[in-house]
């Protein structure tokens, strides 16, 4: 998430944690809640966003954010495009899906 000022924040990790979606249509999920404040943006992204060979994931989720932080002001359509854009070659060997909402 993306504050309205810019800051980029990890949702609480306790809320995120679980089977992924499609995995096993019988497993039961966990609904969870956010309040998001006006003018802040969500990013929701699968893993080929933020994966790299011989990156640490903490590493990829820190690169993420300072990005995302860099665009937080630009239209959403920017921020998904470039964010969807790898920063470098060779980056991104994995599909990607991103969608962004921004509270009015």
């Amino acid at each position: 998430m993306l504050t309205p000022d810019g800051e980029p924040l990890h949702l609480d990790p306790d809320l995120v944690h679980g089977i992924m979606i499609g995995v096993d249509p019988a497993h039961p999920h966990t609904e969870h809640q956010q309040i998001l404040p006006p003018g802040s943006t969500l990013i929701l992204y699968t893993d080929g966003l933020i994966e790299d060979p011989g990156t640490s994931l903490a590493d990829g989720l820190n690169a993420l954010a300072l990005r995302a932080s860099a665009l937080a002001e630009f239209p959403l359509d920017v921020l998904c495009d470039e964010l969807s854009t790898p920063p470098g070659p060779g980056r991104h060997r994995d599909d990607i899906a991103l969608l962004a909402l921004r509270v009015p």
